[in-house]
């Protein structure tokens, strides 16, 4: 795992456990496990993800604001801020945005060094 993917891993679950809290992040964990989406496979499989998030909080009619659009935007957000960078606004899905920080990231790091 490289160093994207650990900020990675860590800003999904602080965002998750501070949007929904302690009890419901681990029936999450759980059912990510069930959807063969491991928590740790979370930066690898973004697309499986983002499908396992709207199976489990719904999408669609009498959804209050779209709760897994919301989370993946806040998600975003949070990893935008950590890694002090701007999120791209012309990607349109979850895994675009996060792919797109991921190069950002990786191209900063290779002008540091």
């Amino acid at each position: 795992m490289d160093c994207f993917d650990a900020i990675l891993l860590k800003t999904v679950d602080r965002t998750i456990r501070y949007v929904l809290g302690e009890r419901n992040t681990l029936i999450i964990y759980k059912y990510f496990e069930k959807s063969f989406c491991p928590r740790q496979e979370i930066p690898t499989r973004l697309d499986l993800f983002s499908v396992a998030l709207r199976n489990l909080l719904g999408t669609g009619r009498g959804q209050i604001l779209g709760v897994p659009a919301i989370l993946e935007d806040t998600i975003v957000e949070a990893l935008s801020s950590e890694l002090g960078l701007k999120p791209d606004e012309e990607s349109t899905t979850f895994k675009d945005r996060i792919r797109s920080l991921k190069e950002k990231f990786n191209n900063g790091q290779d002008e540091k060094a």
